[in-house]
């Protein structure tokens, strides 16, 4: 190992461990404060920037739990989850695992689904682009090709499924004057999450066309959704329900290609 490595590692482990008390060599005794306060400054800001990612994935669930609970949750998700990332757009993704796992959410067990809901958000923003498929597209497919066609899925739609109000529990959380919280049970609620151009967008399925998307999204054929949609209505209705929701899908951009 280089010096320059040896340096760089020695400084990582200084910066991830604040609890240190020995004075490393290479940190210069000459400078306008002493090494333990020069080496701190680094350790502080490394936690301070992990906090204010962390605030800013989830809003509404630091807005449920107060600063002081928010913060000192965060600062031991921090220890037990560092970075392991060369961005911070990944930081948080087992933020909703490990709250599920604490005390608060025993107390309040609708916090780590509000959470899982938020960072399913912000992947759903933070998702790859796509051309969009179009009904212009559609309109010269051969009606024998219908059976066999597969489509891919925009990027960033995600399905969730909740067993609380959590949608409307975010919105108000998030909004400018935030109301009292009403906390509803709804089990297994599904719902739909898909960005369109830079805004985010969700909204609740039914059991039927959250059946048929899953099957879309799973390599389903359209005759496979139809069979799908067949375990919901009537054959004869099929045919309707399924070019419903297919038209639903296109005009909301959650289709990219006939694969």
């Amino acid at each position: 190992m280089s010096n320059l490595s040896r340096l760089q590692h020695e400084f990582q482990a200084r910066v991830l461990d604040p609890d240190a008390t020995d004075t490393p060599a290479w940190v210069s005794a000459g400078g306008r404060a002493e090494p333990t306060i020069q080496i701190g400054v680094y350790s502080f800001a490394y936690r301070a920037r992990l906090q204010e990612v962390l605030a800013k994935d989830f809003p509404a669930t630091h807005q449920a739990m107060g600063d002081e609970n928010f913060y000192t949750l965060i600062s031991d998700y921090i220890e037990a989850y560092p970075s392991r990332y060369f961005s911070l757009r990944d930081f948080g993704q087992d933020f909703s695992n490990f709250l599920a796992q604490q005390v608060v959410n025993d107390e309040h067990p609708w916090l780590a689904e509000l959470a899982e809901f938020e960072w399913t958000l912000c992947s759903a923003f933070d998702a790859a682009n796509s051309p969009l498929l179009s009904e212009l597209d559609m309109a010269g497919i051969a009606p024998d090709r219908w059976p066999k066609m597969r489509f891919a899925v925009h990027p960033s739609l995600r399905c969730l499924t909740v067993n609380w109000n959590i949608p409307e529990l975010w919105k108000i959380l998030t909004s400018d004057n935030p109301q009292d919280l009403q906390v509803t049970t709804e089990p297994g609620t599904s719902w739909l999450i898909w960005r369109e151009k830079l805004i985010t967008r969700f909204r609740s399925l039914s059991e039927d066309e959250h059946a048929a998307m899953k099957c879309l999204c799973t390599d389903g054929s359209f005759n496979d959704v139809c069979l799908v949609l067949a375990e919901f209505h009537a054959s004869e209705d099929v045919p309707l329900h399924a070019a419903t929701f297919l038209k639903t899908w296109l005009a909301q951009g959650l289709l990219t290609r006939i694969i």
